[in-house]
C-alpha cells in the first residue's frame, strides 16, 4: 500500500511537471519587427546648437494592442539625419485590445553641434523616404 501511494505521487508529480514546462513557450511573447509607415515629421523651428530638440514622427504602428513601438535608430552623415522607426507585433497574442496604435507619443530627442542645414530622412517600408529640411542656428 505504501508503494501504491508514493507511486501516484511521484506519478503526479511528473505530470504536473511536464505541463507546466511543455506549455512555458505558448506564454513567452514573441515578436515579429517591422519598419512602421511614418505619416509626417514634427520638428521646432527655433533649433539651437547644442540643446536637445524632439523629433515628433507621425503614423500608425498597427490596427490592434499586439502591435506596439520598438525603437528608433538613427544615423547621421553629413547634414542627412537618417531615422528608422520600429515596431513590433506579438505573434503569440490570440487575445488582442481593439485599438489603433499610433506613434503619437514617442518622441527622439537629438542633438546637432554644428550649424547648418540639415536633411532629416526617415525611412519608409517602401524603401522611399519621408524628408524635411532644418535649420540649426
Amino acid at each position: 500500500m505504501k508503494f501504491y501511494k508514493t507511486s501516484i505521487i511521484f506519478f503526479s508529480f511528473f505530470i504536473i511537471f511536464i505541463i507546466v514546462f511543455s506549455c512555458e513557450d505558448k506564454f513567452e511573447p514573441n515578436y515579429k519587427t517591422f519598419l512602421i509607415k511614418v505619416d509626417s515629421i514634427q520638428v521646432s523651428d527655433n533649433i539651437v546648437i547644442n540643446e536637445p530638440f524632439e523629433i515628433i514622427l507621425h503614423g500608425i504602428i498597427g490596427t490592434n494592442g499586439c502591435y506596439q513601438f520598438s525603437q528608433f535608430i538613427t544615423e547621421e552623415q553629413g547634414n542627412n539625419i537618417t531615422i528608422e522607426a520600429w515596431g513590433k507585433y506579438n505573434m503569440n497574442s490570440h487575445i488582442c485590445s481593439a485599438v489603433m496604435v499610433s506613434l503619437e507619443c514617442e518622441k527622439l530627442n537629438y542633438l546637432i553641434k554644428k550649424k547648418g542645414i540639415y536633411t532629416i530622412k526617415v525611412k519608409l517600408p517602401d524603401k522611399n523616404y519621408l524628408v524635411r529640411q532644418i535649420i540649426i542656428e
